[in-house]
């Protein structure tokens, strides 16, 4: 073909006769989130406010938002995380009214959270997730919902479904002989106590020394008759969560209260307050070295707790013998637990590690033969552990999640893909899951991180010519090798039992991504989408760039002239780190 020759031949690739109908790439997205928890609360405002055109549903089988917060209404429930760094880094409260704060006003501050971004509506409390099921032709999740005060069951569906179950959600009981059809008296776990319940004068057993164990016995020390506390697992009770941060004590657990005067600073002084926000958060940023199973710093840390629980019992080395665990500090979460240690010496307590083997209609029975009499018994024995889905959800290829990642499943474990996906289950995310808690950072924020991820996701198949997406099998095993990896040799394979991993000594890592929140928030930053599986919607089968549509969007035909205009940066303003890289510019 010589210069200047027309083309020859049949095949013209840039030629078509595709019809692109009036699709704009800020289509209506519906988002099923279950739990209404902080991972809950925290995905459903992000990805609200993140993918335009979201319609959210949100379902929570508690009768309240708060997660565990509205769990666990026992007497003494509060965080011991600062209030100001125990909040939403995008909803800063000013006026929390002392330094650690009570259950139900981190309760009643994820109810304000909802209602100030008008996403109220959106929540459906008492209502059951019982079942997901994706429809792989129709691209989309069918969900049974049950309402569990009528009964009814309806069926709801969305693109995307997020699972923000959390951990601390169904109780665990001890399977003691008799304690559920002999013992005649009451049998409460702290996380189903009962609305207005006394226990004033009653003898009491409380069986478990985790947190809420530690914070329910000195609170109720006062007003109880007698206390046996049974404790199989022996706890390392810290000064504080971190260091620098103000001792709480048995008559101030709360630390100190915020006075007006501070509250109205806060509220006008948006710098001060920023810099008090900073100096908290700040404080959850340690150093990696003190999780190296047998490390000179893990046993600084050791004799620095040791020194702490020493002071704790006025010096008693008896004492010290007798609650000192035998794993390292690290392998289950460190406990402040003011008073606690205090409370044991009372003449009011009784400190039982001997295993109890049953009960009869007036007391517990342990296995040196005593016998001891009691009123009520109190299951501070936390939760159960499950980093699996509570309800099945049945993917692509029919399987239900339950199964596959059962301890006794085909995979042994909840594989996840970066903590926020799982193959085979298309347009499902987790907020707050396994390999998902970084070391550093508070709980909400973490679920921060993974909402903007599921966000930038749902956001990418809402923007392109696609119906779903799901990472590849290779990448999360990958990535769960590198897990693996990363916690050999680590604390947490120590001896303990903890919530922290599969089961008892050097067993799997569950809850921990592997590296800090940083890395965390560093690697989720920058989706890898070469990592995905991505299905094509209809229409798009033929040109992946169908979602050019009609040239138009949404923001451009509706938006006032300062939305579309965000690209323009007052003088003195403009970073040119981020020019042109914002999503919503």
């Amino acid at each position: 073909m010589g210069r200047g020759a027309p083309c020859q031949g049949t095949y013209t690739p840039y030629a078509s006769d595709l019809y692109f109908d009036e699709h704009t790439t800020d289509d209506v997205e519906q988002i099923i989130i279950v739990g209404a928890g902080i991972a809950g609360v925290s995905a459903a405002v992000l990805i609200s406010q993140k993918v335009r055109n979201a319609t959210l549903a949100v379902y929570e089988k508690l009768p309240k938002v708060g997660g565990t917060w509205a769990r666990n209404v026992y007497p003494g429930v509060r965080c011991d995380v600062p209030s100001h760094a125990y909040q939403l880094s995008f909803a800063p409260n000013t006026e929390w009214s002392e330094y650690y704060p009570k259950g139900q006003e981190i309760q009643e501050y994820y109810e304000s959270v909802i209602e100030k971004y008008g996403i109220t509506p959106s929540f459906h409390t008492s209502h059951e997730v019982l079942r997901a099921t994706w429809l792989k032709d129709a691209s989309r999740w069918v969900v049974e919902v049950k309402d569990l005060e009528t009964g009814n069951v309806k069926v709801d569906t969305a693109e995307f479904f997020v699972s923000a179950q959390g951990r601390i959600n169904i109780p665990s009981f001890p399977a003691v002989p008799g304690l559920y059809d002999r013992f005649g008296g009451d049998v409460i776990h702290t996380a189903l106590w009962p609305e207005g319940y006394s226990i004033k004068d009653k003898r009491v057993a409380i069986i478990g020394n985790g947190a809420s164990g530690q914070q329910l016995l000195p609170n109720i020390l006062k007003d109880v008759a007698h206390i046996d506390h049974y404790v199989r697992t022996k706890t390392w009770v810290t000064a504080t969560f971190a260091k620098d941060l103000h001792e709480a004590t048995a008559d101030s657990p709360g630390g100190p209260k915020y006075t007006d005067e501070q509250r109205k600073t806060f509220r006008e002084d948006p710098k001060t307050y920023l810099e008090h926000r900073r100096f908290f958060n700040l404080k959850f940023y340690g150093r990696l070295g003190t999780d190296k199973l047998g490390s000179q710093a893990n046993e600084d840390l050791r004799q620095q707790i040791i020194a702490c629980m020493r002071e704790r019992l006025g010096g008693d080395e008896e004492w010290l013998a007798r609650v000192l665990p035998d794993y390292a500090p690290g392998c289950k979460r460190l406990t402040p637990a003011p008073g606690y240690l205090e409370a044991l010496k009372h003449p009011k307590v009784e400190y039982v590690t001997d295993p109890i083997i049953s009960t009869d209609s007036t007391g517990i029975v342990t296995a040196d033969g005593t016998h001891r009499p009691v009123d009520v018994v109190i299951t501070a024995t936390g939760f159960k552990i499950n980093y699996n889905t509570y309800f099945p959800i049945i993917g692509a290829d029919g399987v239900d999640a339950c199964d596959k990642f059962a301890a006794d499943g085909p995979i042994g474990f909840p594989a996840t893909y970066l903590g926020v996906m799982v193959p085979g289950y298309p347009n499902y995310f987790t907020a707050l899951s396994a390999q998902g808690n970084a070391r550093g950072g508070t709980v909400p924020l973490q679920t921060e991180i993974a909402a903007t991820f599921i966000a930038k996701a749902i956001r990418k198949i809402q923007s392109q010519s696609y119906s779903s997406l799901e990472p590849r099998e290779d990448a999360a095993i990958e990535f769960n090798q590198i897990v693996n990896t990363h916690f050999e040799g680590k604390v947490t394979t120590d001896k303990c039992n903890s919530w922290y991993k599969q089961g008892g000594g050097d067993s799997r890592n569950l809850l921990a991504w592997p590296g800090t929140f940083h890395h965390r928030a560093d690697i989720l930053r920058e989706p890898r989408w070469e990592d995905f599986h991505f299905v094509r919607r209809g229409g798009a089968e033929a040109n992946r760039f169908e979602y050019f549509g009609n040239g138009s969007t949404r923001r451009g035909e509706l938006a006032d002239d300062i939305e579309l205009t965000k690209y323009l940066k007052e003088i003195g303003q403009i970073d040119l780190e981020t020019v042109h890289e914002l999503w919503n510019e």
